[in-house]
């Protein structure tokens, strides 16, 4: 996956993360940041009730390094950054 994947994903990544978090039940938001600069990937903050955590491109590469897809690095991402996902 390289920055260029990012833009091209930022959707369904944008997608996955509704899912998942939306079968919680709780209060939630995503917020999708993205520059007019093509150099400057986008980023999500996400929020759960009380706990708030960045995913930047970044971070969801050192996921899909060592998980086989995004739904199961943003799967892993959201049970490492908040304690609804066990």
């Amino acid at each position: 996956m390289e920055q260029s994947d990012i833009h091209q994903l930022s959707g369904e990544i944008y997608q996955i993360l509704h899912e998942r978090i939306d079968k919680l039940g709780v209060a939630y938001g995503i917020v999708s940041e993205f520059s007019y600069n093509p150099e400057e990937p986008p980023f999500w903050t996400i929020t759960i009730e009380d706990y708030e955590t960045v995913l930047t491109s970044a971070i969801l590469f050192q996921y899909m390094k060592q998980h086989r897809n995004l739904k199961d690095a943003l799967t892993h991402f959201m049970r490492d950054h908040f304690p609804y996902f066990t």
